[in-house]
């Protein structure tokens, strides 16, 4: 361990621990495998095979329609929608509601009743009946430790040294073996560190996590069992067709995916919970070689499972961890991998489901858009805030190790569980002939997303950590971050998960023979053209939380945040009266050419301001974006309006008026970002003030 490590130890308890981080991404992937066996399986159960024929009838249809286009869609022809009519996978609500309803009130049945359960099949005694010496002991010890009340068990018979934390919500128990109870006056400080560390799984709320999950286990079985033959099977049966057949493999994978990740999840919070009650219980310990002591075993056999196939961690590794805790401010590339593979899948099942076909009809797309990217952006935000929290709580320069492992675990992961697990974009590909080569492009920049997102959130989160607590409502305003950072990483999501969409329609038009990178290529920037206005609402939130926590934590910066907010109304004050004169004299396309070289001087101008604060770059971005909006959107409704007012009313193109302000908003801060004294900004000459930002630039 190094000396700067030595002088600071980060104290795994002060963020959301990896253990949570595992156990949520149990109850999601559980949960989403429960959805999908009740809507694919139960449902196809349900239906006859006049229904299986006409859904293959169909898909087929759908198929032959999408081989036939050449070039981008147009309104002299019909869709594939209008020739093969309505979907026929109509699936009821209530089936997938309902299952997951069953499934989650028998979980908890059985975590509520199963303590007592055990306590009367395995007969364990109560302590302050047999020993109640002893009894008033373990409340002492119970009592410094600060835990909750504990009813303490024996097992007499059984002569192993160990002890067991279980219970559920309000009754802990804690029993201790026969063997342990020995140690007690030959050995007490072993028999001490043993009982630190079962208070401590009470302390970390480990109890109902490890109950939980191993009943989540246990239930799930019979569920992962019954959708591992349908899953593979009963998509591949109907499908004939090639494209058909592929997105039938693509729904396979993704029951494959679910229920691998499903049982490594469960033992990887049965892991993790141990490695976080030996650092409590060290915290609380006297003599922490007693706890030491414990693990000080030599075992030389080796397992070809390695550690994911384990419940414990062995002993080597629990004392390599309490003599260094750094691992537990990291997270692995395969955890972080199936993290993403269970967001993938979510995203692809939200987006492309059918269970609402019954429920809304035509608006079925469209809401289900909404609402996985809305889903999938806000739980991508909590997954890299929590990366941003460990990485600014672990040692000195811990942020990149923290970042650079996860970020490609992250994206290699929303690569399988979203791109090659999703039927739509195999079917796509297979309809124009693409071999998916760029799947390897789209993966390199879901990882750099992933890693510059990474880099955002630690350096705002480091500010924010310091201005929440001297806010009036501090849950509140953190409410208030959780949605506003979901909604950035939902609207850059809508550019970035459909990529590989967009990737055969470019084919279609420039030629199926073109190569697999030079469509991707176009497919991003044409997405990026056709979704301008979220990346420039993701843009200017990621400018503007930064901003607003440096301004809340320090009291110097709120002045340069007045300061650029001012400019940037001021500057689209003024182009809006130029754009609508030049609308008034005939030249409004004239102002529209103007408008993106004033944003440019306005951001240039904006980031070589000098600050004490830094965050020169987020400065410029703010007030491009301000002026922009006001500039181009103010002058198209003060021409609407005052056309309808001469009698020449028009139809005011919101989104076409909100893609060219974003587009030229977004083009100067392109050609603004090559400039490093824009992206740096400058230092005052008589250096930062005492209210200024410790933490330097964040862009």
């Amino acid at each position: 361990m190094t000396a700067a490590a030595v002088e600071r130890r980060g104290d795994p308890f002060a963020v959301p621990s990896g253990t949570s981080l595992r156990f949520a991404l149990l109850m999601l992937s559980t949960t989403a495998v429960v959805m999908m066996a009740a809507t694919g399986r139960i449902a196809s159960l349900l239906t006859g095979d006049d229904v299986m024929r006409r859904i293959a009838a169909y898909q087929a249809c759908w198929e032959r329609e999408h081989r036939r286009w050449d070039g981008f869609p147009s309104g002299d022809r019909p869709s594939a929608a209008e020739v093969c009519g309505a979907d026929p996978r109509v699936v009821q609500l209530w089936v997938p509601t309902t299952a997951v309803l069953v499934f989650w009130a028998l979980v908890f049945v059985i975590y509520w009743f199963l303590p007592a359960w055990r306590i009367r099949h395995r007969r364990y005694v109560p302590l302050v009946d047999e020993l109640p010496e002893v009894a008033r002991a373990l409340e002492e010890l119970r009592d410094r430790s600060g835990t909750e009340p504990v009813s303490w068990y024996a097992e007499p018979l059984n002569p192993r040294v160990s002890a067991l934390a279980f219970g559920r919500w309000r009754r802990r128990h804690i029993v201790l073996s026969g063997g342990l109870l020995a140690l007690r006056t030959s050995r007490p400080e072993t028999y001490e560190a043993v009982l630190l560390h079962e208070l401590a799984h009470i302390r970390n709320r480990d109890v109902d996590i490890s109950f939980l999950t191993i009943v989540v286990g246990r239930v799930a079985l019979p569920v992962l069992l019954f959708s591992l033959p349908t899953g593979i099977g009963w998509p591949l049966i109907w499908n004939r067709t090639v494209g058909s057949f592929a997105e039938g493999a693509a729904g396979s994978l993704q029951i494959l995916c679910l229920l691998v990740v499903v049982p490594l999840a469960r033992r990887a919070v049965l892991r993790s919970r141990e490695f976080y009650a030996d650092a409590r219980a060290q915290q609380w310990s006297i003599s922490p070689d007693a706890l030491r002591s414990l693990f000080d075993k030599r075992d030389t056999r080796r397992r070809l499972s390695g550690g994911l196939l384990r419940v414990h961690p062995t002993p080597a590794r629990r004392l390599a961890m309490l003599a260094n805790p750094e691992p537990l401010f990291r997270s692995g590339l395969w955890e972080m991998a199936a993290v993403g593979c269970v967001l993938g899948v979510l995203y692809t099942e939200l987006n492309g489901t059918y269970v609402l076909n019954s429920a809304l009809g035509d608006r079925a797309d469209a809401v289900s858009g909404v609402l996985a990217h809305a889903l999938v952006g806000t739980l991508c935000a909590a997954v890299v805030g929590f990366l941003a929290l460990r990485a600014d709580e672990g040692f000195p320069g811990a942020a990149s190790p923290v970042l650079r492992a996860p970020a490609w675990g992250l994206a290699c992961g929303m690569a399988l569980g979203g791109g090659v697990a999703n039927g739509t974009i195999m079917f796509a590909l297979a309809t124009t002939d693409q071999n998916g080569a760029g799947f390897l492009l789209w993966t390199g920049l879901l990882a750099l997303a992933a890693f510059l997102a990474g880099r955002w959130m630690s350096r705002t989160v480091r500010l924010w950590r310091r201005a929440l607590p001297h806010r009036r409502r501090p849950m509140l305003t953190l409410c208030g971050l959780v949605v506003a950072a979901g909604v950035m990483f939902a609207c850059v999501l809508q550019w970035l998960l459909e990529l590989m969409v967009t990737q055969p329609l470019m084919a279609t038009v420039v030629g199926r023979g073109t190569p697999e990178a030079v469509t991707f290529v176009l497919g991003a920037v044409t997405g990026a053209g056709v979704r301008a206005p979220y990346l420039l609402c993701a843009v200017t939130l990621a400018a503007l939380l930064p901003l607003l926590g440096q301004a809340a934590a320090y009291g110097g910066p709120r002045r340069d945040l007045r300061l650029t907010l001012g400019g940037g109304v001021r500057w689209g004050l003024w182009l809006l009266a130029g754009v609508t004169l030049l609308g008034y004299s005939g030249l409004y396309v004239l102002g529209l050419l103007i408008v993106p070289g004033a944003l440019l001087v306005l951001v240039v101008r904006t980031g070589r301001l000098p600050r004490d604060g830094g965050l020169a770059f987020a400065h410029a971005v703010l007030a491009g974006s301000l002026a922009g909006v006001l500039a181009l959107g103010g002058a198209g409704m003060v021409l609407a309006l005052t056309g309808c007012g001469m009698g020449q009313c028009y139809r005011l193109d919101l989104y076409g008026t909100a893609a060219f302000t974003a587009l030229s908003v977004l083009l100067a801060l392109v050609i603004a970002v090559c400039l490093p004294s824009v992206r740096k900004g400058r230092t005052p000459r008589g250096g930062p003030e005492a209210g200024g930002s410790p933490h330097g630039p964040v862009w």
